[in-house]
C-alpha cells in the first residue's frame, strides 16, 4: 500500500522537511483485503505528497497527464500519459509527484495488497 508518513503528506519517515506544495485531492473509493482504489484530481502544480508504495500498483489515467516525479534518492524525471493509458508500477517506490499540466489531471490508482497475479 502507499503509506504516507504523516497526515499532511509532507515528509518521509527519515527525511523531514522535504518540500511539497499544494496537495492533490485524493478520494479512496475501495479499500478491502485485496485492493485499494483511489481517485486523484491534480490541479496544475498539485502534489501527491511524499509516500512509499508497499505493494505493486497501477494507474489508469482518465485524462492526459504530465507529471514531475521526485524520488527519495534525488532522481527526478517527467512522464507524460494519454487518457485511458494503464500503467503498472513496481513495489517500493518512494516519491512525490507534481502535476505539470495546465489542466486538471484525473486518474485512478489501484494498489494490489496481495500482489499481482
Amino acid at each position: 500500500m502507499a503509506e504516507y508518513y504523516n497526515e499532511n503528506r509532507d515528509s518521509l519517515k527519515d527525511h523531514q522537511g522535504l518540500p511539497v506544495g499544494k496537495l492533490a485531492k485524493r478520494t479512496v473509493l475501495v479499500d478491502n483485503e485485496v485492493t485499494r482504489v483511489s481517485f486523484f484530481e491534480l490541479e496544475p502544480g498539485d502534489n501527491t505528497g511524499w509516500h512509499k508504495h508497499e505493494s505493486d500498483y497501477a494507474a489508469l489515467y482518465l485524462t492526459d497527464a504530465k507529471l514531475f516525479h521526485t524520488r527519495i534518492d534525488g532522481t527526478q524525471f517527467t512522464s507524460e500519459h494519454k487518457a485511458r493509458e494503464f500503467k503498472i508500477h513496481p513495489v517500493g517506490v518512494e516519491h512525490n509527484v507534481r502535476s505539470e499540466a495546465n489542466f486538471t489531471i484525473k486518474l485512478l490508482e489501484i494498489e494490489y495488497k496481495t500482489g499481482i497475479a
